[in-house]
């Protein structure tokens, strides 16, 4: 009789710790949350944009550019990754831990694999982007289409906070792309030569209270000496890297290597909770 109460003693003991358990679920549960906020604002913003402009998207640029899609996306990943990892500890389901546990390996090592390439091929990630936004951002600035609002607002919030202009080594001669700034002959547009407000040193140059939103006519016909003092001239790729650079590139590199620990501490702790759930359901055997 001890002999056999000692074993269903022995049997019933949990070997899966609660304070493990608990810190799963709840750290998880915070990421379900904000993960069903994010998509909740996305399907909201999507939904006004179709209303409005009652059009669907056309290409790759149309999902990259727009921010309603954009948390769509990434809301209903945070919320399915934030669901396996709460339901997997709270139920103790080894499955749903694992699978979470995959997919946060597979993020990271997508994330060095990122900062590799960016590292490796740096110049030509340079250029790709640079390209990339002349011919897709630089050409929809102003775009009578209301689903690239926000792509315009983005553009100046950028130029208005970097102090700069265009995109690359042209800087605001980038503008020339664009069909209402351009400085061609046919150009029929009063911004003809022209770069948006948003480029310029000071905005409010003729009253305090009101932007002027033609201080920057005529720019591209002036040279960069000339251009300089009414409007910002770097591009936008170069002024970028140098507030990176001279400021932030520390407090960057300590916040992705922060992440990477906090996955990998994530990853570890996951996988130590399921090897508890298996060897509680071995000893029931």
């Amino acid at each position: 009789m001890a002999g056999g109460s000692a074993g269903r003693r022995q049997n019933d003991e949990s070997y899966v710790s609660p304070v493990l358990k608990w810190i799963i679920f709840f750290s998880n549960f915070f990421f379900w949350v904000v993960g069903l906020g994010i998509l909740g604002i996305g399907i909201w913003a999507t939904y006004e944009t179709q209303r409005l402009t009652h059009k669907g998207v056309s290409s790759f640029f149309d999902v990259i550019f727009d921010i309603g899609i954009i948390c769509v996306v990434l809301g209903a990943f945070i919320f399915i990754l934030g669901f396996l990892g709460c339901i997997g500890a709270l139920r103790e389901n080894t499955l749903l831990l694992k699978i979470f546990a995959i997919i946060l390996g597979l993020i990271f090592l997508l994330e060095v694999a990122f900062v590799i390439y960016c590292f490796v091929f740096s110049n030509q990630v340079k250029k790709d982007i640079t390209n990339t936004l002349k011919t897709e951002a630089i050409t929809r600035y102003r775009d009578e289409d209301k689903r690239y609002l926000d792509l315009k607002n983005i553009i100046d919030w950028i130029q208005e906070n970097f102090d700069c202009c265009g995109v690359g080594e042209d800087g605001y001669k980038d503008w020339s792309l664009n069909r209402y700034f351009n400085c061609t002959k046919s150009n029929p547009s009063h911004l003809k030569c022209a770069v948006p407000y948003s480029c310029c040193v000071k905005e409010n140059n003729v009253d305090a209270d009101f932007i002027n939103t033609q201080c920057g006519y005529g720019a591209q016909e002036q040279d960069i000496i000339q251009a300089t003092k009414s409007i910002h001239t770097q591009g936008c790729i170069g002024a970028f890297i140098k507030w990176a650079t001279d400021e932030k590139l520390y407090i960057a590199g300590g916040v992705l290597i922060g992440v990477a620990l906090l996955q990998i501490f994530a990853i570890f702790l996951t996988r130590i909770l399921a090897g508890q759930v298996e060897d509680q359901k071995s000893r029931w055997v």
